[in-house]
């Protein structure tokens, strides 16, 4: 009997303890509030709780309760400041600088309507001051409210000369205007009169600035704001010049060397894209196209943090869209004006705009070009894909036919008048053999899922010095004419390679790789020399005695906008809507801001 008072004695003191000891509950976010309840998401379950009063949405509480009420409650205070860079372990904040991911972040987007619902971190957009985020007691950064984003602006990786690095050792720059240069960190400001001459010089960590003959060491991020600031240590275009760029001029010091980010209206950004991408002799309806294809462009790959690491939106080099290598125009400068905010949307999102320079005659799909080693592929539903010949629109079926039509330079298509429509390469075998023995080898340290090493009928882990080229022959095709596999057949091994560059890649035309500059004759225009790679992967192979010619057509991927077909368009007389419904299908243009 003693023993059932015992355990009737202790069941009832962990009643009361159930009952009456209070709980904490941190990080609780207000998702809905009324006089009679509230709706709170505790990481991403809902729950329905009694406040005393009402709080805005997207109010982050911790609260204290028993099983009959809420005893406290408690507002958690957010930083209000910019995550300049994400990583997996850690947000760059730009005054408070890296603090820790807890174990379990949570996202919430709060939209335009005033509704809150889970998301994930995509909805964080580096560099933009839609953002609240909240510490934990370890001050680890748990929990973020994100509000729309503001596309008014862009944030650019500016490239050294040659656009193969985006890292610094040193830069000159001249303000043209009164200018300003600072930092939060370390609470520095100076105040730069115009004709003022800015140089910057890492060492360690550290990056020296050097400003009328006075030193001042700042290892934290520095900004020059200015409306006309000339980057002396930069050349761009040909012939060269030295750019000039507006807005915020950002200086990080890193290992590899100074990164530099313009942060700039995006409307002035696409005034310095858009004649570095088309030329202006295309007329004002293509340069709109342009200009609404590289908003759409730069927008999407702001929304898909695609370097967000690194702290900007795009770059400045062909990785992303050419920007600043061609000195602005009137004309381009309208075109950008008069679509100010227009961009492309495809189920009321920002479309990824793919463009290039000129098409073979045909368009391809979208996952024919950018596919996964194991040939998986986002599924992009708005670009065209077919024919662009006039009259006659069969497409070739064999591998003669295609030979045959890379073969053909009387084909009519919107882009038969690019120089770049029809092309050939011829390479004596030794010269191929050559430059396939360094290229192949770079792909499979670069790219090793895409690239396949067969010997002796099994798969090896290594590119031997390759002897003896037999054959090349196409594996796999598309069935618009892009190749998606090629195979190199020697004495001693076949190389499979996959995926557009890496196909244009394999086989150099350059003295560095071939031996001797293999020129790639343009059907018009003079031959391109010293090439690094091919135009593009719509070609076909012909085996000839002592060597190989490559017949092909047009310049770039081919998905999407080709830039000579617009032009061809707007000379004759189509208006922008009308082109770019040439090349993106079921897109709608709309403004956003």
């Amino acid at each position: 009997m003693k023993k059932f008072y015992t355990i009737v004695f202790f069941l009832t003191l962990l009643l009361l303890f159930i009952l009456f000891v209070p709980t904490t509950k941190e990080h609780a976010v207000i998702c809905e509030s009324s006089s009679d309840y509230s709706k709170v998401y505790l990481g991403d379950k809902l729950y329905k709780i009694k406040l005393q009063k009402q709080y805005p949405i997207g109010t982050i509480i911790d609260y204290k309760y028993n099983f009959f009420r809420i005893l406290k409650v408690t507002e958690v205070s957010p930083l209000k400041e910019r995550i300049m860079i994400k990583n997996r372990d850690f947000y760059d904040l730009e005054k408070l600088g890296q603090l820790k991911l807890s174990k379990h972040p949570y996202y919430y987007y709060l939209d335009k309507n005033n509704r809150l619902t889970t998301c994930t971190d995509k909805k964080l957009i580096v560099g933009q001051n839609n953002i609240k985020s909240y510490t934990d007691k370890k001050n680890n950064l748990k929990t973020f409210i994100i509000t729309p984003v503001d596309f008014s602006y862009m944030r650019v990786g500016i490239s050294n000369n040659n656009f193969n690095s985006l890292y610094h050792d040193d830069i000159e720059i001249t303000c043209m205007e009164d200018s300003l240069l600072y930092n939060f960190r370390e609470n520095f400001s100076l105040k730069l009169p115009k004709s003022s001459k800015v140089n910057l010089k890492k060492t360690d960590d550290e990056i020296i600035f050097t400003v009328h003959n006075e030193k001042k060491v700042l290892k934290s991020r520095s900004y020059l704001k200015g409306n006309n600031l000339k980057i002396d240590s930069l050349k761009r275009g040909n012939p060269h010049f030295i750019p000039c760029y507006s807005g915020i001029i950002e200086f990080t010091s890193s290992k590899d060397g100074i990164l530099m980010t313009n942060e700039v209206n995006i409307e002035d950004y696409l005034c310095k894209v858009v004649p570095s991408e088309m030329p202006s002799s295309g007329g004002i309806e293509s340069l709109k196209c342009q200009a609404i294809a590289a908003r759409t462009y730069a927008i999407s790959d702001m929304l898909q943090n695609r370097f967000s690491n690194l702290g900007f939106y795009v770059d400045d080099s062909t990785q992303s869209q050419v920007y600043n290598n061609i000195e602005t125009n009137t004309l381009a400068n309208d075109a950008v004006r008069t679509t100010s905010g227009l961009i492309m949307t495809y189920n009321n999102t920002p479309i990824d705009a793919k463009y290039y320079s000129s098409s073979s005659g045909m368009a391809t799909a979208y996952e024919d070009v950018w596919f996964n080693s194991d040939g998986t592929s986002e599924n992009k539903k708005y670009y065209f894909n077919g024919s662009y010949v006039y009259g006659e629109n069969k497409i070739p079926a064999s591998e003669a036919d295609w030979l045959n039509f890379y073969k053909n330079k009387d084909l009519k298509t919107i882009d038969s008048d690019s120089p770049y429509f029809r092309w050939y390469a011829y390479f004596p075998k030794k010269n191929l053999e050559k430059s396939l023995n360094k290229s192949l080898k770079m792909i499979f340290n670069k790219r090793k899922d895409f690239i396949e090493v067969i010997q002796n009928n099994k798969k090896i882990d290594n590119v031997p010095e390759l002897s003896n080229l037999k054959n090349i022959s196409i594996a796999e095709r598309s069935k618009f004419g892009n190749i998606i596999c090629i195979s190199f057949e020697f004495s001693n091994a076949t190389v499979n390679v996959k995926g557009d560059l890496n196909i244009r890649n394999a086989i150099r035309c350059n003295k560095d790789f071939s031996g001797e500059t293999i020129p790639i004759v343009r059907h018009k225009k003079d031959p391109l020399l010293n090439n690094n790679f091919l135009p593009s992967s719509f070609f076909s192979v012909d085996k000839v005695k002592d060597g190989f010619k490559i017949y092909g057509g047009g310049y770039g991927h081919g998905v999407g906008m080709s830039q000579f077909g617009a032009i061809e368009l707007s000379k004759n007389s189509k208006k922008y809507n009308e082109i770019l419904n040439k090349f993106y299908k079921d897109v709608s243009i709309d403004k956003i801001y």
